[in-house]
């Protein structure tokens, strides 16, 4: 379907896919008081922050350009590639994003996705889509946030953030996530053209699949439906069937609601082989990075199946029956797992699932 050629990250962690997987294999998360502004009167105090206050638009052109280079793009190359950006945007037309992809000497902004947390992993699928009808060679796709006030005071506000500092997906006793800086680009292509290019593959993905379950603007269907459907879609385009997943990095945001509705949606499309696949959430480690999370963890995806070790599901209390899985549980985890899905869901009910085939 398409292949990944280039690939830079950003997070807590630090800069580049090498400093999150030490991060990850840590099992220490990159979580600390908030300094960038005032916390004072909130209810959550951390996150997974970088010092200082970062400039997102700066951090995401030298994340490009570190992809492309990655990959090897000359800059005739890089001249008639698009740029794929998922991004919050506070008005209609964002001016500091505009220039991106000319000062990376890219075609040009294609397309801004903005749709919640699903936002990254729905322009990585729509690339791959793009690739699959053949619309070009070659796309290049970037994602980012940064932990603002506003931000951090409308989750917190709302009672999601956990107040204890930890995020605990899947366990009994979660309450809530916590918010992280990330960024990452990649550069997607078609296999054809990197062989042409002699470029080497990092991952595959192999199929993708997106739904909306339409049943509340901030809670999931409670039987994960959304959820259910994307998976199963990706399995399609693969043509793959449930057992050939042998891990899910789960979009396991630790509230109550969520995560029961995305186990549901695992058991409904996996159907027995729900569980028994490896299941972890790595948000408790970099944080949730909301419109850029699906870009972080599908590096994360990448870097599991690379290295052949699960990541863990740091802050785990304990089982709980509405979450029936088989969880990575007190350290990294061998495996020899060929595919892994990669999950996303946002607010509004937005579900994107990224199959990634290791190469």
């Amino acid at each position: 379907m398409a292949v990944i050629t280039g690939l830079a990250t950003l997070t807590a962690y630090g800069s580049g896919p090498e400093h999150l997987w030490t991060g990850l294999l840590s099992g220490e998360p990159a979580l600390s008081p908030v300094t960038r502004f005032e916390v004072t009167g909130r209810r959550a105090r951390y996150a997974a922050t970088l010092p200082g206050s970062p400039d997102l638009t700066a951090e995401l052109a030298a994340l490009v350009d570190r992809a492309c280079t990655g990959a090897g793009l000359t800059g005739a190359e890089r001249a008639v590639t698009p740029l794929l950006l998922a991004r919050h945007l506070t008005t209609a037309v964002d001016p500091p994003t505009a220039p991106l992809a000319a000062d990376c000497g890219l075609l040009g902004l294609q397309r801004i996705h903005t749709g919640a947390c699903a936002a990254a992993a729905s322009a990585v699928a729509d690339a791959a889509a793009q690739l699959a009808l053949g619309e070009h060679p070659r796309l290049v796709v970037a994602a980012g946030h940064l932990v603002t006030e506003d931000t951090f005071a409308s989750f917190d506000s709302s009672g999601v953030l956990a107040p204890d500092g930890i995020a605990r997906p899947f366990s009994t006793g979660r309450r809530g996530p916590l918010l992280g800086d990330g960024a990452g680009a990649l550069v997607l292509e078609s296999p054809a053209e990197a062989r042409r290019r002699g470029a080497t593959p990092l991952a595959r993905i192999a199929g993708w699949g997106q739904a909306g379950d339409a049943h509340h603007v901030a809670r999931p269907h409670p039987a994960g439906l959304g959820t259910a459907r994307a998976v199963a879609a990706a399995l399609h385009r693969a043509g793959l069937g449930p057992d050939a997943v042998g891990y899910v990095n789960a979009h396991g945001t630790a509230t109550p609601a969520f995560d029961p509705s995305e186990a549901a949606g695992l058991h409904r499309a996996l159907g027995p082989h729900a569980a028994r696949v490896p299941v972890s959430s790595t948000k408790p480690l970099h944080g949730h990075c909301l419109t850029a999370a699906g870009m972080v963890e599908l590096a994360v995806c990448a870097l599991a199946l690379r290295h052949r070790l699960l990541p863990v599901n740091a802050g785990h209390l304990g089982p709980d029956p509405a979450c029936p899985l088989t969880l990575v549980l007190g350290r990294a985890r061998p495996t020899r797992a060929r595919y892994a899905l990669s999950l996303s869901a946002g607010f509004g009910g937005t579900c994107t699932a990224l199959l990634l085939e290791r190469v």
